[in-house]
């Protein structure tokens, strides 16, 4: 895998195969980021709603305005990303800015750290100085890479299914 071929794009209707390949490949797994849990059949329409999201158009009254990445090579999708582009008390106790997510088949390979880099760079175009970013104490991987950006812990409390959430913020 040549890194200098992976690029971050926005969502586009060609990549259907690739989405549906990627969707298929996590199986029962939770799928992170939220948006790879929208409905697909219609993918001309999801691309439509990604795009007017990020427009913050469309918008459901709980959502704030948002853009999906994804990580490419080639015409694969490697992995996606989601970021918030403002946070309201509901993201600020769980969620943050930015949620990630590796294809299966892709991880074990730098690509979390290539995704999450390009991402912030996306959330420095909208100005965002402080990213919050929010993971499960139990995911080492997510721990480790969000730290490797410099984060530091602003927080951490225990929530109702047990997990122990972690309140990252990454000076932009």
């Amino acid at each position: 895998m040549n890194s200098q071929d992976t690029r971050l794009i926005l969502p586009t209707i060609e990549l259907k195969r690739s989405y549906e390949q990627y969707i298929t490949e996590l199986g029962d797994e939770e799928r992170y980021p939220y948006p790879l849990d929208l409905p697909y059949s219609d993918f001309e329409h999801l691309v439509h709603t990604l795009t007017q999201y990020s427009k913050g158009n469309e918008l459901p009254d709980w959502m704030v305005t948002n853009s999906t990445f994804w990580l490419v090579e080639n015409d694969n999708i490697l992995a996606c990303s989601h970021l918030r582009h403002t946070l309201n008390e509901s993201l600020m106790a769980a969620g943050g800015h930015i949620g990630l997510g590796v294809r299966p088949s892709a991880r074990g390979k730098g690509l979390g750290k290539k995704l999450l880099a390009q991402t912030l760079e996306q959330a420095k175009i909208l100005e965002i100085k402080e990213v919050h970013i929010h993971c499960y104490e139990s995911n080492t991987a997510s721990c480790n890479l969000i730290k490797g950006f410099d984060a530091y812990l602003h927080s951490k409390e225990k929530m109702e299914s047990g997990e122990t959430l972690l309140r990252y913020i990454i000076n932009n």
